[in-house]
């Protein structure tokens, strides 16, 4: 059994360093990024994993790689997914990602009867599944909330002017585009960073102010139980799971227009102040080395079981620091990637994970890496 990872990052990396670990009956882990000194690294630290140098822009290597690998994990930013997609369809290759929303593809993978798991990170993704564990024991269901926070008990080592903890392309999409939420039978849209609340979590959390953004499990999770009568959905997140002031900082540069992608004119040049920005973060070679914490995620439910209201909560809670990285994001990826190349979840068409995971079967996994789980329900008043 061979994988493909494309994408050496925060999560992917990690993903790589799951798949080898848990997995004895992979034969190999292929990593693929344009950053060759991401992929040596994987290669030299882990049995089973060899690094190749790969642009997902380059679509005839980025096939010849597809070709001959059981399932394909696109770790890169969302905004290339369709390019790997296209690949996956020509190649007949079983496909995930962490979050692309490219559920229009479902029709074409259909037509080849190939799977494609679609926003399969942590939220999306373990998120999903924890929703899903309560709403099915519920018989009606008033609304779904979603949390993801996270507490660092110790901050890196060399004091940097600004950090992040995934995607920096998605994190300036997040701080710039609406919100979705579902109320009402119907999806609106409301500003980014609105709606803050302070809510206490169990420990090692413990209380943090929480906002709205934009993230595609709203859709799929009131779309995939409508027939439960849900009213509302949404979703919140800490200050990108930065402590408070760190994470603002981003909302700083979204109001400034740092993180648009429209051009401006400057002494009669067309600039786009995002490409500006991200040079300027790459060039400053920052180490985020030596921070450590916990992350959560929380779904928490409001439903109706056999005539009594209830509250269901479903935790997912893992110690991580900079090696280990965003573990919620990594595990459920390669969990289902497994599975898929392994041809255990084989259904042809482009799935979320609620759709078609197995509930036990993914937890099961899920503790199989340390990660703390719980469920809850009591009496809403």
């Amino acid at each position: 059994m061979r994988l493909l990872v494309i994408g050496a990052g925060l999560v992917g990396s990690v993903i790589v360093r799951d798949l080898v670990r848990f997995y004895s009956d992979i034969d190999e882990v292929i990593v693929g990024d344009i950053d060759v000194n991401r992929v040596d690294t994987l290669a030299k630290s882990f049995d089973k994993v060899s690094g190749v140098y790969l642009d997902v822009m380059d679509g005839a290597a980025l096939r010849e790689y597809l070709r001959g690998v059981d399932c394909v994990v696109n770790a890169t930013y969302y905004g290339l997914a369709r390019y790997v997609l296209d690949a996956a369809l020509d190649t007949g290759t079983p496909y995930l990602d962490l979050g692309s929303s490219l559920y229009n593809y479902d029709k074409a993978f259909k037509e080849r009867s190939l799977t494609a798991l679609i926003d399969v990170g942590g939220a999306p993704g373990l998120i999903n599944m924890l929703a899903k564990y309560l709403v099915e024991r519920f018989d009606e269901v008033n609304y779904i909330h979603l949390y993801d926070v996270n507490r660092e008990i110790r901050g890196p080592f060399k004091k940097v002017p600004i950090r992040w903890k995934y995607s920096v392309e998605t994190m300036l999409d997040e701080s710039i585009m609406d919100a979705v939420v579902y109320r009402g039978g119907r999806f609106i849209k409301v500003p980014p960073f609105s709606e803050v609340e302070e809510r206490c979590f169990p420990e090692p959390i413990g209380c943090a102010k929480v906002f709205l953004i934009f993230h595609p499990e709203v859709m799929t999770l009131a779309e995939t139980y409508a027939d439960k009568g849900i009213d509302e959905v949404w979703y919140k997140i800490d200050a990108f799971n930065l402590p408070w002031d760190e994470g603002m900082k981003w909302k700083l540069i979204a109001d400034l227009g740092l993180a648009s992608n429209d051009a401006v004119n400057l002494d009669g040049y067309e600039v786009v102040p995002r490409k500006v920005l991200l040079k300027l973060l790459r060039s400053l070679n920052l180490s985020f080395d030596g921070w450590a914490g916990y992350e959560m995620l929380q779904a928490v439910v409001s439903g109706v079981l056999r005539g009594t209201k209830l509250i269901g909560v479903a935790t997912a809670v893992a110690e991580v620091d900079s090696d280990t990285g965003s573990l919620l994001t990594a595990v459920p990826a390669s969990i289902a990637s497994y599975l898929l190349a392994k041809g255990v979840i084989n259904v042809p068409g482009a799935h979320p994970i609620e759709r078609i995971m197995d509930t036990r079967l993914f937890f099961d996994e899920v503790l199989r890496r340390g990660i703390k789980l719980s469920f809850e329900f009591s009496p809403s008043h």
